[in-house]
């Protein structure tokens, strides 16, 4: 009998009001949910066919009521975590690849899914004709209050008022406890047929652990994941420049969500999933051809007169100022027709300098605001959704370099107001600074870029362009200022306070710099600046 080629199941979950095949897609711009559908490849170079399931977001129905209720609520999760979880159950074969995708609250849907297979393995058809009891009982896991005799299983272990790191080892034992249980009844599997291989998730890859620095909603406080005692999770958080809808996608402006599409698609590929590189660059090309075609776009609070150059003035091109004006609508799809590079260099704006939006939306204004702290994110009190004294440990967290080209390229703060001072790493609430840039190395990357290359099918020209060495940068919080800011702080990532930089070494995101580096070359600018280490 001949062997099975294992299938790769790729289930991407989109954010609020997101809904790239209803009435609104065709009105829009996608988020990196759609956008990343269309680049996996349907067959993979070793025979493996990868399995797309796109899920609209929330609220997106079309309806008004769900529009609110949905949008601004999450209503409809619970149905949309159930319905994912059980395609995957019905859908599985010992071997499969498990790859989870999403944004904004399909992140959330993304992540849920993703807890629902650790924590209960994935149901059999016994026990999906249970699925909604063990699907409340596995939302009340941790719970404090609700009796131990209504769970399908009796012999969950009882709250003993345990707190924070406590609590936590508290719940993940029930879940084992409810996971044994449902084994034993035959409702749930999570190992293969041979009862000894694990049922593990390949991938959960998600705009929310690519974090956006500059998001101000209260509302849209940053859910980062952390590493607890003997998992083995390869976690990456890494912070890039801009809002929730820069970092996720979902602007006519697309050259932020392109840089966190790119970093994306490379942490996939390190995990074996494949893309068409030709729709990549045709991705990336028309965010740039936007970008020429606009290089002012327009934001709410515009006023007249000529707008900000968007770099200092070794990277800005003078002449634009002359030839170009702010845009009067916001829904202006036209783009430069031309495909050469050089010229829509003219008046693109480079790679890490594209525009940040600020939040409209007064509902969740009203909640609101606070300015993130990469490094100092707090554990959350479940029952009051408050932020506690407690930090978050071992949470992976990075600082993407596209934030270190915008700050000395003198790229602008959200919807072009002023030069942007990264406020999040660089002050405290009583301004004294929080973060500094160091330069620590040299990284030697042909190693890599061979690997990576040949993984792409990337041609040899492209991958000999692009440069094979780059500085390492890391962001260091000294310890007198952590101290007066907030001394738990110090503890989330390591005693030494080091943020470092994530490192720009896949093949998508150098092929996306080598297309949008800009006139000046704003990534060799950066490397070789005096002020990138003040």
């Amino acid at each position: 009998m001949a062997s099975r080629s294992f299938k790769r199941l790729i289930v991407c979950c989109d954010g609020s009001w997101m809904n790239a095949l209803g009435k609104q897609g065709e009105s829009s711009p996608p988020s990196n949910v759609w956008r990343i559908c269309r680049l996996f490849r349907n067959v993979c170079e070793n025979g493996c066919n990868q399995i797309v399931y796109y899920h609209a977001g929330v609220g997106s129905s079309g309806s008004r009521l769900d529009s609110v209720t949905g949008g601004d609520f999450g209503v409809g999760l619970d149905a949309d975590i159930r319905e994912l979880y059980s395609f995957i159950c019905m859908n599985y074969v010992d071997g499969d690849d498990i790859i989870l995708i999403g944004f904004s609250r399909g992140a959330f849907t993304a992540r849920a899914v993703a807890d629902m297979i650790a924590s209960l393995g994935l149901l059999s058809h016994n026990g999906l004709d249970h699925f909604y009891e063990i699907f409340t009982d596995y939302q009340l896991m941790g719970s404090k209050s609700r009796d131990p005799q209504k769970y399908l299983f009796k012999g969950l272990q009882p709250y003993g008022d345990e707190k924070g790191t406590a609590k936590i080892l508290w719940e993940e034992e029930r879940k084992r406890q409810y996971r044994h249980a449902l084994n034993q009844m035959a409702y749930t599997r999570d190992t293969f047929q041979d009862g000894v291989t694990k049922i593990k998730i390949k991938a959960v890859a998600v705009w929310d652990t690519a974090l956006a620095l500059d998001e101000p909603r209260a509302a849209f406080r940053p859910a980062l994941w952390e590493r607890v005692h003997d998992n083995e999770t390869n976690l990456k958080q890494v912070w890039f420049p801009g809002s929730h809808a820069n970092v996720g996608g979902g602007y006519y402006d697309q050259q932020i969500a392109n840089i966190t599409l790119a970093w994306m698609c490379d942490q996939l590929m390190s995990v074996a999933v494949e893309f068409d590189m030709n729709i990549m660059k045709k991705v990336f090309l028309a965010g740039l051809q936007w970008s020429a075609a606009h290089p002012f776009p327009w934001v709410p609070s515009a006023t007249k007169g000529q707008p900000l150059p968007w770099a200092n003035s070794d990277i800005f091109p003078s002449s634009t100022f002359s030839t170009c004006s702010r845009d009067e609508e916001h829904d202006d799809v036209a783009v430069e027709s031309t495909t050469d590079v050089a010229s829509l260099w003219a008046t693109a704006r480079p790679w890490g300098l594209g525009q940040t939006r600020a939040p409209t939306s007064l509902l969740q204004k009203a909640m609101g605001q606070v300015t993130r702290r990469p490094g100092h994110c707090m554990r959350i009190e479940e029952d009051t959704n408050e932020p506690t004294h407690e930090p978050l440990m071992n949470t992976g967290e990075a600082i993407h370099s596209s934030v270190r080209v915008r700050l000395v390229c003198g790229g602008l703060s959200m919807d072009d107001e002023e030069t942007w001072t990264c406020k999040p790493l660089r002050l405290s609430e009583d301004s004294n600074q929080v973060w500094e840039l160091e330069r620590v190395g040299t990284a030697d990357l042909k190693e890599s870029l061979s690997l990576t290359a040949g993984a792409f099918n990337q041609d040899s020209a492209t991958a000999s362009a692009l440069p094979h060495t780059q500085a390492t940068w890391q962001w260091s919080c000294p310890q007198a200022v952590a101290r007066a800011d907030n001394a738990d702080a110090m503890q989330v990532n390591t005693s030494s306070g080091i943020l470092p930089e994530e490192p720009l070494t896949g093949i998508c995101e150098r092929t996306l710099l080598a297309l949008t580096a800009g006139q000046q070359d704003v990534w060799k600018y950066a490397e070789d600046s005096k002020g990138a280490t003040s």
